[in-house]
C-alpha cells in the first residue's frame, strides 16, 4: 500500500495524539492512586507521601538531563516503546510489593523510563513545523494529554474506592496497549518507521536557529504553574479526605473540572494566535495564578474550590502552551528544547510535592496556598524588573 507524505503525516498525527491521551491518562491515574496507596497500604503521613511522590519526578528530572546527549542518536519511536514497557514493569512491581524500599525503587525506575517518553513525543510531532502549523500540532497534543489527565482523575477515584492496587493493574494493561499501537503503526506505515534520529535529521538540514528569548519567561511560568498542579494532585486529595471530608470519587470529580477547563483552553489556543510572541500574556497568566491562590485562602467551600480549579485549568493551559510553543519555535534541536521544558515542569512538580507536603503536614493547606501565591507574585515582580532592564538596554543600544 502506497502512503503519500500527507497520509503519513495524518496517520502519525492521530497515532501520537491517541497515544498521548492514553499514556497521560495512565500516568495521571498511577500518580493519583499512588497517594491513596501510600497512605492506605504503607500508612505514610502527608509529608512522607510528598517525598515519595517526588521520587519518580526526581528520577524523571535526573534522567532527562543525563540521557539528553544520547537520545538524539535514536529514533523517537524506539525510545517511546522502551519507555512504555519500562513503565509497565515498574508499576507492576510497585503494585505487588509490600516492602517500602522496593516500592521506592520501582518509583525511581518508573520516573527514569518516563524520561524517554514525553521529550521524544514532543520533539517527534513538532519536527519541521513552525508558526500556525506548530501551534496546531502542539495544542492538539496538549488537548490529547490533558484530556487523559481530566478523565483519569475521576476513573482513578472510582477504582481506588474498590482497591488501592486496582488502578495500577489497569495502568499496566494501558501501557502495553499504547506500546502495541506505536509498534503496529510503525510496522504498517513505512514513513513512520523511517523517521530519523534528530542528529541525522539536523545533519541533512541547513536550517539556522531562530529561537525567541521569550522562552525564558515562559519557562519560569511553567515552573510556577506546575508547582500549583503538584499541590492540587498530591496534597489536595489528602486535604479533601482529612478536612473537607469528601469521598475519593468526589475529589476526582473536582479535579475533572480542572481537566475539562484545560482541555477546552488547549482547543481554543490552537485556533487563535493572539498569544504568540506576546510578553504581556505570559506575565498576566502568572499574576492571575498568584492572586487566585491568595484569594482562595479566605474560602473553604466546595464551590470556591470548584471555581479555583476551573480558573487554574485555564491558566495552566496557557502557561504550558506558552512554554512549549516559544521553546520550540525557531529551534533546530526540538527534542533538546522539550527536555528543558520537561525538566523545568518537573522542578515545579517536586517543589509542589515536597514543600506542599511539609507545609500541609506541619501547618495547614491555607499556608500552602499563601506560600505559593506570595512566592509567585514575588517571582513575577523580579521578571518584570528583568524585562524592563532588558528593554532599556536594547533601546539604549539602538539609540547610540
Amino acid at each position: 500500500m502506497e502512503f503519500t507524505k500527507e497520509k503519513v503525516d495524518s496517520i502519525q498525527f492521530w497515532v501520537l495524539n491517541v497515544a498521548s491521551f492514553l499514556a497521560q491518562l495512565t500516568i495521571a491515574m498511577v500518580n493519583l492512586a499512588m497517594v491513596y496507596h501510600l497512605r492506605g497500604f504503607f500508612h505514610l503521613t502527608a509529608d512522607k507521601i510528598g517525598i515519595a511522590a517526588s521520587i519518580s519526578t526526581a528520577a524523571y528530572l535526573l534522567f532527562c538531563i543525563l540521557l539528553s546527549p544520547y537520545t538524539v542518536h535514536f529514533k523517537p519511536r524506539n525510545l517511546v516503546e522502551t519507555s512504555l514497557l519500562g513503565m509497565a514493569v515498574s508499576v507492576a512491581v510497585f503494585a505487588s510489593t509490600s516492602k517500602i524500599a522496593l516500592a521506592y525503587a520501582s518509583l525511581a525506575f518508573y520516573g527514569a523510563f518516563m524520561s524517554l517518553l514525553w521529550p521524544q513525543i514532543e520533539g517527534w510531532f513538532s519536527r519541521g513545523k513552525e508558526g500556525k502549523q506548530l501551534s496546531h500540532v502542539s495544542n492538539a497534543f496538549n488537548f490529547s494529554w490533558s484530556s487523559g489527565v481530566g478523565v483519569s482523575s475521576f476513573v482513578a477515584g472510582v477504582l481506588v474506592e474498590r482497591s488501592t492496587t486496582l488502578p495500577f493493574w489497569v495502568s499496566v494493561a494501558l501501557f502495553l496497549l499504547v506500546f502495541l499501537m506505536i509498534a503496529t503503526s510503525s510496522a504498517l506505515v513505512p514513513g513512520i518507521r523511517a523517521m530519523k534520529s534528530e542528529k541525522e535529521e539536523n545533519l541533512a538540514s541547513d536550517k539556522i536557529d531562530e529561537s525567541t528569548p521569550l522562552r525564558y519567561y515562559c519557562w519560569v511560568g511553567v515552573i510556577i504553574l506546575y508547582t500549583g498542579m503538584s499541590v492540587i494532585l498530591t496534597i489536595f486529595p489528602l486535604y479533601a479526605q482529612d478536612v473537607l471530608l469528601i469521598s475519593e470519587s468526589l475529589t476526582g470529580l473536582l479535579l475533572l473540572f480542572r481537566g475539562v477547563a484545560t482541555c477546552i483552553s488547549f482547543l481554543l489556543l490552537g485556533r487563535f494566535g493572539f498569544w504568540h510572541f506576546k510578553k504581556r500574556y505570559i506575565f498576566l497568566v502568572q499574576i492571575l495564578f498568584g492572586l487566585s491562590c491568595l484569594v482562595l485562602t479566605g474560602f473553604s467551600s466546595m464551590l470556591s474550590y470548584g471555581l479555583f480549579f476551573l480558573l487554574f485549568g485555564i491558566l495552566f493551559a496557557l502557561a504550558y502552551a506558552q512554554s512549549m510553543f516559544h521553546g520550540a519555535s525557531g529551534s533546530i534541536n526540538r527534542s533538546q528544547r522539550m527536555i528543558v521544558h520537561e525538566v523545568l515542569l518537573t522542578v515545579g512538580t517536586i517543589i509542589g510535592a515536597v514543600l506542599g507536603g511539609y507545609l500541609y503536614e506541619t501547618f495547614s493547606f491555607t499556608l500552602v496556598l499563601l506560600s505559593i501565591g506570595t512566592g509567585t507574585l514575588v517571582v513575577v515582580a523580579l521578571e518584570l524588573i528583568v524585562a524592563l532592564a532588558v528593554k532599556r538596554r536594547i533601546v539604549a543600544f539602538w539609540g547610540a
